[in-house]
């Protein structure tokens, strides 16, 4: 169960890529309303009254309960009138499940709540509320741990995000007049929930119809190297962990929307961007995806434009470097501009304010070394803080692609969520991905990209010494464009 999510997400970007036809640019809104014409969906002009998805969110959690209590007989299932009461009434408690279930699993279950919502024919903003509401029943009602507001947040936060997005690739592969049986299970595979209300109900409002779609995939590997080591102030004590393994890799791209216009709805225009790379030994999976819910475009006639817009961001690395996952707002700007001889550029920056995050703990190690019956409860912390965002792109006479992008975050305990042990201080993670492509065919690209990584720990404390991670590999690859 605690991979479940991790490959349910991953599942729905692959089987969701391969489901769709790529359709050239057209005019969303005229395209859409003639689709729908076309298409012979029901459509209504008014969202379902708020008692519908209420009723259905509450099923949603009797449903989970239920298989939980009586099919995997779960023993946070048993719960009991005397729990609820107590839920109700001591208040909240920071948990100490695995990361991957905080972090992978509560999102995934916030999809659901936010599709019973968003399909009945309400806009991002309530439909977010009633994930909220679903997540506060859960958190209740469903289990016998007190509520954690770590999964308040990130079912409710993540759950809306990831939900919206699903959403809308799976409405676009039914944009189309009578989709077909591809793109119906590609539909249902990436929200099941709005798929069924497709296919009871038709459409409502607030339905984001055809909006144009850029994804591609790549598969290549490299050599990676690297270092893997703890150190005091006098650096007495220093372990050494190379790094030097071959390694292949995959990494999914998906840009939703147009950057070159207003966006006026939130996740109207977003990319998802996820990476998984296995070696010899070592692994690392990332996934960064931003949506942004509002923005401020300027264009003129030589095709430069300009775009301010506040998104909302949710990050994760997953592997031997790091296990971090952090949800951010930010504030981004985004400008193209034509160079000279048909040369393009396009840069991105984002700085941001870190909400919420986790990042592990590395020191468990020298823990059980130096501290007699040292016991494991949770290997992460929770965080606060900032991240900075950089992109600049250069297109060079539509041959060839450079692109640089680095993401830095800078996180921070929260008062009084540190584990038992009581370790609070400062996790410093960081990425640069820079590559090179030359394009072979309108659809297939080669290139070479060269990464670092790294990630430095400091904490109060004589037990905790200031530890660091990194490693650089070098990459080629074949990317494919749907």
């Amino acid at each position: 169960m605690r991979r479940l999510a991790f490959i349910l997400v991953i599942l729905c970007a692959c089987v969701g890529a391969f489901a769709f036809e790529v359709q050239p640019t057209r005019a969303d809104s005229t395209y859409a309303q003639a689709m729908l014409l076309e298409s012979g969906i029901p459509r209504h002009e008014e969202a379902l009254p708020g008692i519908f998805p209420f009723a259905e969110v509450l099923a949603l959690n009797v449903v989970v309960w239920g298989y939980d209590r009586f099919v995997t007989d779960a023993h946070y299932a048993r719960v009991t009138p005397q729990i609820w009461k107590r839920n109700l009434h001591e208040g909240w408690k920071w948990d100490d499940n695995h990361w991957g279930i905080n972090f992978f699993g509560h999102p995934y279950q916030g999809v659901y709540y936010f599709a019973s919502a968003r399909s009945a024919g309400f806009g991002f903003y309530p439909s977010f509320l009633f994930t909220m509401l679903g997540s506060w029943e859960w958190e209740h009602f469903g289990e016998r741990e007190y509520p954690a507001p770590n999964d308040l947040i990130t079912t409710s936060v993540g759950g809306a995000l990831y939900g919206e997005i699903l959403f809308r690739l799976s409405r676009r592969l039914l944009a189309e007049p009578d989709p077909t049986w591809m793109e119906q299970a590609g539909s249902f595979v990436l929200h099941p929930l709005s798929y069924v209300h497709w296919k009871v109900d038709g459409l409502r409002p607030n339905d984001p119809g055809y909006k144009p779609l850029n994804m591609s995939l790549a598969f290549g590997g490299g050599y990676r190297l690297g270092s893997d080591y703890r150190y005091d102030e006098l650096r007495a004590n220093r372990l050494d962990d190379e790094w030097k393994e071959f390694f292949g890799f995959g990494d999914l791209s998906v840009e939703y929307g147009n950057p070159d216009r207003k966006v006026k709805e939130a996740a109207e225009y977003f990319t998802v961007d996820i990476r998984y790379e296995h070696g010899q030994h070592e692994r690392l999976f990332n996934m960064n995806t931003s949506a942004k819910l509002y923005s401020f475009h300027q264009s003129d006639h030589r095709g430069a434009w300009t775009d301010v817009a506040p998104t909302l961001n949710f990050d994760t690395f997953y592997g031997d470097l790091v296990e971090m996952g952090n949800l951010s707002l930010g504030l981004r700007l985004d400008l193209s501009l034509p160079l000279y001889r048909e040369i393009k550029l396009r840069y991105i920056t984002e700085p941001g304010f870190l909400f919420f995050g986790s990042t592990d703990f590395n020191y468990n190690e020298l823990l059980s070394e130096m501290v007699k019956d040292y016991e494991v409860t949770r290997d992460y912390q929770y965080n606060y803080g900032v991240k900075m965002m950089t992109s600049l792109g250069l297109n060079f006479w539509d041959r060839f692609f450079f692109k640089d992008r680095f993401m830095g975050y800078l996180m921070k305990t929260m008062p009084g969520t540190e584990p038992h042990y009581g370790a609070k201080g400062y996790d410093i993670v960081g990425a640069n991905q820079l590559s090179l492509e030359a394009y072979v065919t309108e659809r297939v690209n080669v290139g070479v990209r060269v990464d670092s990584y790294f990630k430095v720990s400091a904490y109060t404390g004589d037990l905790f010494e200031p530890m660091s991670r990194m490693f650089h590999s070098i990459g080629i690859y074949n990317r494919v464009s749907f």
